[in-house]
C-alpha cells in the first residue's frame, strides 16, 4: 500500500497505509522522490546512508510493538493527524530536514 503526495490524499489514506501492515516488524515511513509515501520493511531489509539519500525524506523506525502501525495505529486519530501533518510539512519542500521525526 502507497499514496502520491501529487494527487488529492487525506488523513483517511494515512490510516490505510498504517493498516495495511502488522506491528510485527520494524517499519520506517518512507517518501520518495515522487511523492510516493510507503511504509518499508526493516527488520529484514535495513537500509544505508546511499539508499537515504535516494529518499526526498523518511520517518525514524518504528520498532515492533510500539504500535505506530496496525489497525490499533490507524483508529488513532492523533497519530494520523500528527503524521499527515508532518508529510504535509516535509514536502515537496522539506521543512525540517530530511529525516522526520514526530
Amino acid at each position: 500500500m502507497s499514496f502520491d503526495m501529487k494527487l488529492d490524499w487525506s488523513e483517511a489514506d494515512v490510516a490505510k497505509l498504517l493498516a495495511s501492515v502488522e506491528d510485527d516488524r520494524d517499519w520506517r515511513l518512507e517518501v520518495d522522490k515522487n511523492g510516493i509515501v510507503s511504509l518499508k520493511d526493516k527488520t529484514s531489509n535495513p537500509t544505508d546512508t546511499a539508499y537515504d539519500q535516494e529518499l526526498h525524506c523518511f520517518f525514524e523506525l518504528w520498532q515492533q510493538g510500539t504500535d505506530f502501525v496496525g489497525p490499533s495505529a490507524a483508529g488513532d486519530k492523533q497519530l494520523v493527524a500528527t503524521i499527515a501533518n508532518a508529510l504535509r510539512k516535509n514536502y515537496p519542500v522539506l521543512a525540517q530536514g530530511q529525516f522526520v521525526y514526530i
